[in-house]
């Protein structure tokens, strides 16, 4: 059973066991900040200032981010609106155009 304590937001999350009790614990600190004790993260433990804690190393989740897929409408109107575009620019030519 994993115990968390201390939830603040944008601190890193951390994982213990104590060496003494057995318990793993979810602990959020600074990253200067280390935890030696149980009784510094569960202040009812029991072992007090006698136990250890072991960090327990955990995977790192990276969120990759993904870009925005264009919709399929949105690719029609885009094609729509070049082509457009395109046929204004053309037909300007066409209306400048005079024999050499």
């Amino acid at each position: 059973m994993i115990h968390t304590w201390k939830t603040v937001v944008n601190l890193p999350k951390y994982v213990y066991k104590c060496l003494e009790c057995e318990k793993i614990f979810e602990v959020m600190h600074a990253f200067s900040e280390t935890k030696l004790h149980c009784s510094e993260i569960n202040k009812q433990s029991e072992c007090k200032d006698l136990s250890v804690l072991e960090r327990i190393p955990q995977a790192i989740n990276f969120i990759k981010k993904q870009e925005k897929k264009a919709q399929v409408g949105q690719i029609v109107d885009d094609f729509i609106k070049d082509t457009k575009k395109e046929v204004e620019e053309y037909k300007e030519e066409m209306i400048n155009w005079k024999p050499e």
